[in-house]
């Protein structure tokens, strides 16, 4: 049976299984069309499929993002009634993150695909990756604390790593340390995120975001910190940026990580140097108040944020 169903949200393993899929059924000649299943209907897919080539004999079609959302009732039995009689010169690969199946017609649907599961096992997809390499153990540990939730870096990173490294098919943690990016954590992130929210006066999703923040137990006032700082290095950036300095430079001159530079760079617009100027005062003004008794550290920056005019 040509048909299938892939179900992962890494991109990179996905495009993977395709070319598999595409080899092992001996498609290899024909031609390929990609539907976007959020954008074409089920209808023009199907259409696609029960015509005939007269480019190729075969041909590929695959539908991405296929999702309950683009299974209504009338496309479940078009593509029902397909697949009861494929094109046999068709390879049929639809793609999802996810589908829920409990509805009887979807699940229906589903039972007459082939079923194809890609692991996300971090550990297996950098020894496949690696596979022809002499890697010192510790790498593959260091891949994973950098990148173990965000696959796709994982496996960029980790290609990357493989490039570098393809004369001598040797990779030693020295070499992974000075060649990997580690990611901002967490609470950097969020921060970036506050401080955008807060300029664009978004005051709902700034306060939700600060509650996240507050769900790592960071302290009110070493929040006040980090947005004191997140604050001072916007205020920097916008002034070398003005004066045309490229970021790795100014990553280079504040002597901080280029990413977080690129990631400032995106909020520079929601400001100017005034406004900044002030925030970075009233942070000060509610941190020493804080510290003085004037202020309950757990309010505080709930108003500042329902403050915001």
């Amino acid at each position: 049976m040509n048909n299938y169903l892939i179900k992962s949200s890494a991109i990179s393993l996905i495009d993977k299984k395709i070319e598999e899929l595409i080899k092992e059924n001996k498609f290899n000649d024909a031609s390929i069309t990609t539907y976007d299943m959020e954008e074409d209907s089920i209808t023009s897919l199907i259409e696609d499929a029960d015509t005939i080539s007269f480019l190729t004999p075969n041909k590929v079609i695959i539908g991405k993002n296929l999702s309950n959302n683009n299974l209504d009732d009338k496309s479940l039995k078009i593509l029902s009634k397909y697949l009861d009689n494929p094109n046999s010169s068709v390879l049929l690969i639809f793609v999802t993150t996810n589908i829920d199946t409990r509805k009887k017609a979807v699940k229906e649907v589903i039972n007459k695909l082939s079923l194809v599961n890609i692991s996300t096992d971090t550990k297996n997809i950098i020894k496949d990756i690696l596979k022809d390499y002499d890697v010192e153990y510790r790498v593959n540990n260091l891949l994973e604390e950098y990148y173990n939730e965000d696959l796709e870096r994982l496996i960029s990173e980790t290609k990357k790593l493989a490039l570098a490294f393809i004369d001598t098919k040797k990779i030693t943690y020295k070499d992974a340390v000075s060649l990997l990016v580690k990611p901002l954590n967490k609470q950097d992130n969020l921060s970036f995120d506050l401080i955008r929210e807060i300029a664009l006066k978004n005051k709902k999703k700034a306060v939700n975001i600060y509650n996240e923040l507050l769900s790592y137990n960071i302290e009110s006032y070493s929040l006040i910190g980090l947005l004191e700082s997140q604050y001072r290095l916007l205020y920097q950036v916008k002034v070398l940026n003005k004066n045309n300095t490229s970021y790795n430079d100014i990553a280079s001159i504040l002597e901080v990580h280029p990413f977080r530079v690129k990631k400032t760079l995106e909020l520079i617009r929601y400001y100017t140097l005034k406004e900044i100027r002030k925030l970075i005062k009233n942070l000060a003004d509610i941190d020493f108040k804080i510290k003085s008794g004037v202020y309950e550290n757990n309010i505080i920056i709930d108003l500042l944020i329902l403050n915001i005019k």
